[in-house]
């Protein structure tokens, strides 16, 4: 999630995102805290489709709402105006890879 819409250049824009697994056909928030993790990632692409990764946090220790983070702390992350793509990639500690689905949100000039 994406709160408001940031601009060329900001910094301190906080993407939030939730991790989800199927279980019987619904989709929960895959609990972190159960589920041991090697890595938190946020992949963020702009609006050409190149992908930079970033080392994400969780929102609310200790994981249980699947929730992660990257707080954007550099003012050439965002370098172009348009619709701009977020996707959390979680691995955990047996090698499987959780993704989320991606978020699409406008960067403005």
């Amino acid at each position: 999630m994406v709160l408001g819409k940031p601009h060329v250049s900001d910094v301190n824009t906080d993407i939030i995102l939730t991790v989800q697994e199927t279980i019987n056909g619904s989709n929960i928030a895959l609990n972190l805290s159960t589920n041991p993790y090697t890595s938190l990632k946020v992949i963020i692409s702009d609006p050409d489709k190149n992908e930079a990764e970033y080392t994400a946090a969780l929102v609310n220790s200790p994981g249980t709402d699947g929730k992660i983070h990257y707080l954007n702390t550099l003012s050439a992350t965002f370098d172009e105006p348009g619709a701009w793509a977020a996707k959390a990639k979680v691995t955990l500690s047996d090698g499987s890879i959780f993704t989320s689905n991606e978020i699409i949100f406008e960067v403005l000039s």
